[in-house]
């Protein structure tokens, strides 16, 4: 609540005058009648009723979100609190009072609103301090930062304020304008610059990628005040970018010591002023793997709360480095806390698989998620995966048919199924598969596009084409699809500017995708731009370095150069790789 005005007590008075005047008048025996109320007392009588609206709006807002009925009556009680302040501005107007009746409009949803109202008393009122401070913070509230530094920029240009160009320098940063906000942060004499317009200097730094002056600042601002916990976290990350792991460790260590010797830090550190302890605990643990120290790694992410989610993502993080054992250990202590959630078991598979290369061990595992998990569908596929790889082709196209009928509003087994069957080249079989799931389904992309690409295979690459301009119109950013309408088109020998520009917007999409960069590099290369075909060519089969078909495109670019080695190994890499046409290829290799 805001501290009563000396205006606002002199209404009060008066009102307070008026009301015992009018006890005395009612102990006369042959009272008066009522006289019209004079101007200052009509301005008190108005704002004391703006007062109990607003009192009886609060009150009412506090349920609105449960009550629609409470929700309209909030409004009608907004309504007249704005009406009974614009009596009292009709004949008394101050800043303040555009204040109060632009904070009756203070929430998101009509920000616009009391923006209009600030703009009103700030006509009248230029070079008030509240009202154009009050501004910034409106357009903050619409989640507008640039039209907040935009009202302060033209206040300070007239009026010098240490607290709000300290607010502006954070505004800049906070809109990537970095420099200008270092720029209005500088302007503040040293000795007057607090802790706070210190700590966003140093944001600014880092925002400029100058991560060893941001650690500088952030360092001597830790000493000066060791609870500055925003000041902590952002070192830590600093010394995360700039690479010196064991410091950042060391300082996410000392954030965590912090917390535990603080109770009003672990709340600050749990409730928004920083990441979580969880978080916090993971990235240390993240970085002990980066500096190649695995029982370390371990021996923090024991001392965590041990919660599912905790345990899962540290998992995580130790398969991703290689660290199958100590991923194992941590997973078990899930195992400790009945009952066991499905992800235990789904891990431990795939820790089975990965790490020790025990298919069958994973399979057992994966066994042991229930039916009614909600990961048992993903054990359902990577079983399906395990069995096909290990040769129990029947009891993997079971657990497909199993799939589609659990998950019937899923693609995943559909897909699976019919996967299977074009490798079996049982392409009729696969369509049908898919025309099914699109019944249910027909805008489901990925099914879309693998009965295009059953079509191909069938023959009939006008109808793919059709399907993936079908895709392609209802998501543009759809790679696979905008690769295989490129690379058609340059197969086809048209329309092939459109073409690398399919391919290229593919390429930007997934820049890791060796079947994408060979088109590209294809398209170049119909187009007789043979060197950066040959730059593309290189980077695709750095991608996937075992397709036969990148290595022919591979041996015929170098051909075309007069790179009779790079040629020769080409076309022995398509041959190694086992190209559908090796007699083409044999004819290729013996030509050169």
């Amino acid at each position: 609540m805001r501290p009563i005005s000396s205006h606002t007590a002199r209404l009060l008075l008066l009102a307070v005058t008026a009301l015992l005047c009018a006890a005395c008048a009612a102990a006369k025996p042959a009272p008066r009648p009522p006289q019209p109320l004079n101007t200052q007392a009509g301005v008190t009588y108005d704002y004391l009723e703006y007062q109990t609206l607003l009192q009886q709006m609060t009150r009412s807002a506090a349920l609105s979100r449960v009550s629609p009925e409470a929700f309209a009556r909030t409004l009608e009680l907004q309504k007249a609190a704005a009406a009974a302040l614009d009596r009292v501005l009709a004949k008394e107007s101050s800043a303040s009072l555009y204040m109060d009746k632009a904070f009756l409009f203070w929430n998101q949803e009509q920000a616009g609103e009391a923006r209009r109202i600030l703009a009103e008393g700030l006509a009248r009122y230029p070079d008030d301090y509240n009202l154009n401070a009050a501004m910034g913070n409106a357009y903050l509230l619409e989640n507008n930062a640039a039209g907040a530094a935009e009202v302060l920029t033209a206040y300070l240009a007239k009026h010098d304020n240490v607290q709000l160009r300290e607010r502006l320098g954070q505004l800049f940063i906070d809109i990537d304008q970095a420099e200008r906000g270092l720029e209005v942060l500088r302007r503040i004499p040293a000795k007057d610059r607090s802790l706070e317009a210190q700590y966003q200097m140093a944001r600014g730094e880092a925002r400029l990628g100058r991560h060893k002056a941001a650690i500088e600042a952030l360092k001597k601002l830790t000493a000066q005040n060791p609870d500055h916990l925003e000041a902590w976290v952002e070192l830590a990350f600093q010394q995360e970018m700039n690479k010196d792991y064991a410091a950042a460790v060391a300082t996410y260590s000392r954030i965590l010591t912090l917390g535990e010797q603080r109770e009003d830090i672990r709340q600050r550190i749990e409730n928004g002023g920083g990441e979580g302890r969880e978080d916090i605990r993971l990235r240390v643990v993240g970085l002990q793997l980066k500096l190649n120290n695995p029982d370390k790694a371990l021996e923090t992410a024991l001392a965590s709360s041990g919660s599912k989610a905790f345990v899962l993502a540290a998992s995580l993080l130790f398969l991703n480095e290689n660290y199958a054992a100590q991923a194992s250990t941590l997973l078990d202590v899930l195992a400790t806390k009945p009952p066991v959630p499905g992800e235990y078991f789904f891990y431990k598979a795939v820790i089975a698989h990965d790490g020790e290369g025990n298919s069958e061990k994973a399979l057992q595992f994966l066994d042991l998620v229930p039916e009614t998990d909600a990961h048992y569908s993903q054990a359902l596929q990577f079983r399906i995966q395990l069995l096909y790889s290990l040769g129990r082709e029947q009891e993997a196209v079971d657990l497909m048919e199993k799939g589609k009928k659990l998950f019937p509003n899923q693609s995943r087994f559909p897909l699976l199924q019919a996967g299977y069957l074009i490798e079996k080249k049982r392409l009729d079989e696969a369509k049908a598969v898919l025309q099914e799931a699109l019944k249910s389904r027909p805008d489901d992309e990925d099914l879309l596009y693998q009965y295009g690409a059953v079509v191909d295979r069938a023959g009939d690459r006008k109808a793919a084409l059709a399907m993936m301009e079908r895709i392609v119109a209802k998501n543009p950013d759809h790679a696979d699809a905008l690769n295989y309408i490129g690379y058609s088109l340059v197969e086809e020998g048209r329309d092939m500017e459109r073409a690398l520009s399919l391919i290229r917007k593919a390429d930007k999409l997934k820049p890791e995708n060796g079947y994408i960069v060979d088109s590209l590099a294809w398209a170049y290369f119909r187009m007789g731009k043979t060197e950066e075909a040959w730059k593309q060519i290189q980077r695709a089969v750095t991608l996937n370095k075992d397709d036969p078909t990148m290595w022919e495109h591979y041996g015929d670019i170098a051909h075309e150069l007069g790179r009779r080695e790079s040629a020769k190994k080409g076309y022995r890499n398509a041959l190694k790789y086992k190209h559908e046409d090796p007699e083409r290829i044999k004819k290729k290799l013996g030509s050169k």
